[in-house]
């Protein structure tokens, strides 16, 4: 009963304190910082005080898999968005989403997932460079927009732990990865302030999925042998750092 009531207090913070810091700093950085493995760090977290740490260890290739998904799916919504509603745009994306993580596992290779997103996060940052830079001048929000954003946030990452015990390893492997922050935070700006501000969170994660490979890669090989909690910690202080340093790159290359 404890986890369950951490997973009713972590994630709408993480998803309120993003959101204030877009709206304060803009799109982009709430983009970077949702792209982070912050909430694959609370994914993985829940999960290994559920399921224990040998469970993790093995849903890393899986969530891997799903990172490359997760690229994919963001171009593939860039892309149909352009010709059909947002609400239509979800429940497509959701699909590819799916059929893509499925594809990834029949590839059945980390290595194979490592390198396809990385070239998807090549080809996210020219796209998403196209769209134009971010608004100037910060999308005013509604009241309701936060809380419905700390609400879906966090009904996702019920929906994603509940049923691990059930899922197994593999299938929870491709769900961890989710992103439970940002992809409301996406389809949110999108409605608000257009394919600027959607491209803008989109590049952000995509600089992000960096980070987060070096996340699981280092779980992988540390949280059985260290726990949970120092594993997680050194993850997140890897995917940080990798971050930083793309996101400089990126910039650079931009200017």
């Amino acid at each position: 009963m404890t986890v369950f009531y951490l997973k009713l207090l972590i994630t709408p913070l993480l998803m309120l304190f993003i959101s204030i810091a877009a709206k304060r700093w803009g799109t982009h950085v709430g983009g970077l910082l949702s792209g982070l493995p912050v909430t694959s760090a609370v994914v993985m977290l829940f999960l290994s005080l559920e399921q224990g740490p040998g469970f993790v260890a093995m849903a890393v290739p899986g969530a891997l898999a799903g990172v490359a998904a997760i690229q994919a799916t963001y171009l593939f919504y860039l892309a149909v968005t352009r010709r059909i509603s947002v609400v239509l745009g979800c429940l497509a994306a959701v699909v590819f989403y799916v059929a893509t993580a499925l594809l990834m596992n029949r590839l059945g290779s980390p290595i194979a997932s490592i390198a396809i997103t990385l070239c998807l996060v090549v080809a996210l940052i020219r796209v998403t460079s196209n769209d134009g830079k971010p608004l100037a001048r910060p999308v005013a929000l509604p009241h309701w927009i936060i809380p419905m954003r700390m609400l879906t946030a966090t009904l996702l990452l019920l929906l994603i732990t509940a049923g691990a015990q059930w899922l197994g390893p593999v299938v929870s492997g491709y769900l961890a990865p989710i992103p439970i922050i940002a992809w409301p935070l996406a389809v949110f700006a999108h409605v608000q302030g257009g394919r600027q501000e959607l491209a803008a969170i989109v590049r952000g994660n995509a600089i992000g999925a960096v980070g987060v490979i070096g996340f699981y890669l280092s779980l992988q090989e540390m949280v059985v042998q260290l726990g949970i909690l120092p594993a997680v910690a050194t993850g997140v202080v890897l995917a940080v750092l990798l971050t930083a340093g793309v996101a400089r790159l990126a910039n650079l290359r931009r200017s």
